[in-house]
This record gives C-alpha cells, structure tokens and sequence, in this order.
C-alpha cells in the first residue's frame, strides 16, 4: 500500500476529489496504542504521514522497544523529541486514539488496511487501477 497510496494522494486527494480518513486499530496491545499516539504527536509537529509511513516502514522494530523505536524515528524525521516525549507520557492523544479505534470497529473495521470508497470496502493492499475503478465510480465518473 505505501507505493500505491501517493498515486491515490496525488490523482485524488490533491485535486480535492478525496479526503483520507485515518483510523487507529490497537489490535496488538500496548504497542499498537503507543505507536498510535506516536504519530498524533507527531501529528502536533506537522508529521503525522511521515511518523505513520515510517512506523509502517519499520513496524519490525517496534515490538521489542517501541519507545526507543519511536525515539530513533522522531529523530530521524526531525521532529522535537522532548516534545514528543512529554506528549506520550502526558498521554495526551490516548483519548483520541481509543476513541478512533472504537469508532473503526462500530463502521466493522478489524484488520488493516481496509477503505471505504463510497459504500464499498476494499479490503488488503490493491492496485492503483482497482482504487481509481471504485473512486470513479463513488464519484460518478
């Protein structure tokens, strides 16, 4: 998905067509709600695509020592780490992210990554073509 998705960014959501809508699942535990706070804080900092592809990336990293993963990351994208720090231990997107992911399971989304294009789900990484079928159809075109 990460090679298809800047195709869908650039035909669709730049040209105003089509907005993306991201929502946190925390199926794996603790991690998947550290991660999932991680990128909101970065979110903050203007890079919340940036910390989400990288967490995506690397996500191999993140399930031995994901705070130290996080931190290598925020390094890496030159975020402010002392920022970042304070966000996730003041847990200040924790509220947020649950709440996203409850709303994700109430619109029956369980696993990843699954999109919504008008009433159709597309569920798995798919071509460019078979996104740009269902959004053409969704927008009548």
């Amino acid at each position: 998905m990460l090679e298809v998705e800047p195709q869908i960014i650039e035909a669709y959501v730049r040209t105003g067509k089509l907005k993306i809508v991201y929502r946190h699942l925390l199926q794996l535990g603790a991690e998947s709600e550290l991660l999932a706070e991680a990128s909101e804080c970065a979110a903050d900092q203007g890079k919340f695509w940036a910390m989400r592809e990288e967490l995506y990336r690397r996500l191999d990293q993140f399930y031995t020592n994901a705070r130290a993963a996080i931190e290598r990351t925020a390094t890496d994208l030159d975020l402010d780490a002392a920022q970042l720090g304070t966000c996730l231990d003041s847990a200040t997107h924790r509220d947020a992210v649950r709440a996203d992911f409850a709303a994700a399971e109430a619109e029956g989304i369980r696993n990843r990554p699954v999109f919504k294009i008008g009433e159709q789900l597309l569920v798995g990484s798919r071509p460019f073509e078979v996104f740009q079928k269902a959004i053409n159809g969704a927008l009548g075109g």
